[in-house]
């Protein structure tokens, strides 16, 4: 079903897409000339996942490749596997390499955050009934934001992941629960809130409502059964149209997640790492990172580091050069 409602989604947004941009297209003649700011998301799971340390990983962003600002996804399932049992050590050892090295992290916090299958609820909380389960999102939410509050490298706070767009293995979630963990994090911290959308499919009223800071998606290639690989439609006037539709809502709009890998069709192991290389190149890297210029979005953050750096391991280090250009 989740499926079939993409598609729908998908098809809509195609068609209205055009509506946009022609309208957009006349009622701008250039974008703001501005540099915007560049970051990347991190995860240690994935990383984990690509078969990589993490903490090497993660050094090599900051030490070699010049990283100062990241996205950091938390991991319920993976701090909290039995209830009150909390193993922190690894955002504690990410955290403290922060603080030691100026970078300024968006912590992701709940229980939809970055990275398939995108909710990351641990097996005890999944027993519960819908009530249940929203007070133990809350109670580990709290956690969180009291551990890490008085770090100096916190900059934000985003709670949950693109919560009302229908992607992933996850519970569904209504906007009463949702302003009610946004809540919570106001009264535990006085840092701006980001909330995120799919800068491509959905509304992004009901997330720009509850934020400080709304963060959008912006992919490029994708993959559906309807379509197979295919390119969206979309301009860099499309995203910044859109971005100033929603700037009575917050404070400021920026790219949370621009595509910087292939969006995967297949398992990764079905090939080899280096073979995977041609489903995106460094002239796609190029093209999106010129795309996300000409939306004239402050900040980028960048999907795919933890993937440069595994391509890097197996002998392709295309993209990790490229990447660091920019960072330099």
């Amino acid at each position: 079903m989740k499926e079939k409602h993409l598609r729908i989604m998908l098809v809509i947004a195609l068609i209205g897409a055009v509506g946009v941009f022609t309208f957009a297209s006349f009622w701008m003649n250039n974008n703001p000339d501005i540099e915007p700011n560049f970051g990347v998301t991190y995860s240690w799971l994935y990383a984990e996942q690509l078969g990589l340390d993490y903490k090497e990983t993660y050094k090599a962003l900051v030490h070699e490749m010049g990283v100062k600002s990241i996205r950091l996804p938390i991991y319920w399932s993976d701090i909290e596997s039995a209830e009150g049992e909390y193993d922190w050590k690894k955002p504690d050892w990410l955290i403290d390499i922060a603080e030691d090295n100026d970078l300024k992290i968006t912590m992701v916090v709940g229980a939809k955050v970055p990275r398939w299958p995108e909710c990351f609820v641990p097996d005890w909380v999944e027993k519960l009934n819908t009530t249940y389960q929203q007070q133990a999102t809350l109670s580990f939410i709290e956690e969180t934001v009291n551990r890490y509050k008085n770090s100096s490298a916190i900059v934000r706070w985003q709670v949950e992941n693109e919560p009302f767009f229908p992607f992933g293995e996850c519970p569904k979630v209504d906007v009463p629960q949702i302003t009610e963990r946004v809540d919570l994090v106001r009264r535990l911290d006085d840092r701006p809130i980001q909330m995120t959308v799919s800068g491509e499919l959905g509304s992004w009223i009901d997330s720009a409502e509850a934020a400080d800071i709304l963060g959008i998606s912006m992919y490029r290639q994708t993959w559906n059964d309807l379509f197979g690989y295919f390119v969206y439609p979309l301009s860099p006037e499309y995203y910044y149209f859109r971005a100033k539709l929603v700037d009575g809502h917050v404070q400021q709009v920026i790219v949370s997640e621009l595509q910087a890998e292939p969006w995967f069709n297949e398992p990764i192991n079905t090939r080899s790492i280096a073979d995977w290389y041609d489903a995106f190149t460094v002239e796609m890297f190029q093209e999106n990172i010129s795309f996300a210029r000409e939306a004239g979005l402050s900040e980028v953050y960048l999907w795919g580091a933890e993937w440069w750096y595994a391509l890097r391991q197996a002998g392709e280090d295309r993209l990790w050069n490229e990447a660091q250009s920019i960072f330099e």
